[in-house]
């Protein structure tokens, strides 16, 4: 996938609500200038600025629709994911969804270094950031690493303040508890990345993830070494695992009959035996 602009998101939060009312309007192949996507949506916009089109910009990089734009009408529709989402999760309310849409939107977009994201300040952030940023980091800090990645750029403090709010405002994607906000001994705030739950219904979220990266960057390929996957794609930095958490969900998979597992040299070699969208089919399973 083509990365996103990097200031695709104007000055506005992924709202989950608008999210789910884009989706819907996807779903139905809908069509329209952004003035016409906003009646229909109730997003609001307005001609030279709104939100209609930074959620369809959040929502292509979620993985969540398509979107084709021709002299200034779009052209939506939903993926396989999406009208999954949209039957077990139309309002965005489960963990599994914010922290899926979350691991997708910060996900490597090709094999180019040096390495980028499709929306790159949340790539930078989660992913790049779990070593450029140390455990803890304040606002600032996140500025100088989009100031290194990209140069001076007048919107990148305001990505800074934006990329980590997203995360702590409930409207948006603070229900998940995605990022942590401390109060260092100095009195000043701290941000701190929380690792993905080793929750088994959570599982199969991290698995599309593992399977859509693959289809990606390695769409060639039915066997891989996972060290190889997970250096090349970022997914274990993602993730905020070591070893033993990934080999864990490893071998919930190989049990699910998703792939299979081989650790006879040592490492693990995987080879998928499931197309995506089984693994899309199966998202939900596994909640109660």
């Amino acid at each position: 996938m083509e990365p996103l602009a990097l200031n695709f998101s104007q000055t506005f939060l992924p709202d989950r609500r608008l999210l789910g009312q884009l989706l819907r309007f996807a779903a139905a192949n809908g069509r329209g200038d952004k003035e016409a996507i906003g009646s229909e949506t109730g997003i609001p916009t307005g001609k030279s600025t709104g939100k209609v089109e930074p959620m369809i910009h959040y929502a292509r990089g979620m993985g969540l629709i398509t979107a084709e734009r021709e002299q200034g009408e779009w052209q939506l529709g939903a993926t396989a994911l999406g009208a999954e989402v949209l039957r077990e999760d139309a309002f965005f309310s489960e963990p599994l969804t914010l922290w899926l849409l979350h691991l997708l939107l910060c996900r490597r977009c090709d094999l180019n270094e040096p390495a980028r994201g499709i929306a790159d300040p949340w790539f930078a952030l989660f992913t790049e950031g779990r070593y450029s940023l140390g455990a803890e980091f304040t606002e600032a800090a996140l500025h100088r690493v989009l100031v290194q990645r990209h140069g001076e750029k007048g919107y990148l403090k305001g990505l800074s303040t934006l990329v980590p709010r997203m995360y702590l405002e409930r409207a948006s994607f603070g229900g998940a508890g995605i990022l942590k906000e401390t109060t260092a001994a100095d009195g000043g705030a701290r941000l701190r990345c929380a690792a993905a739950p080793l929750d088994e219904t959570l599982f199969p979220a991290y698995a599309l993830v593992l399977w859509l990266l693959w289809d990606g960057l390695f769409a060639a390929e039915r066997q891989l070494a996972f060290d190889d996957l997970a250096c090349a794609t970022r997914l274990l930095n993602l993730l905020g695992w070591g070893q033993e958490p990934a080999a864990q969900w490893l071998d919930w998979m190989a049990t699910q009959g998703w792939l299979q597992l081989d650790r006879q040299t040592g490492a693990a070699l995987l080879m998928r035996l499931q197309e995506t969208d089984a693994v899309i089919a199966a998202l939900y399973s596994e909640l109660v």
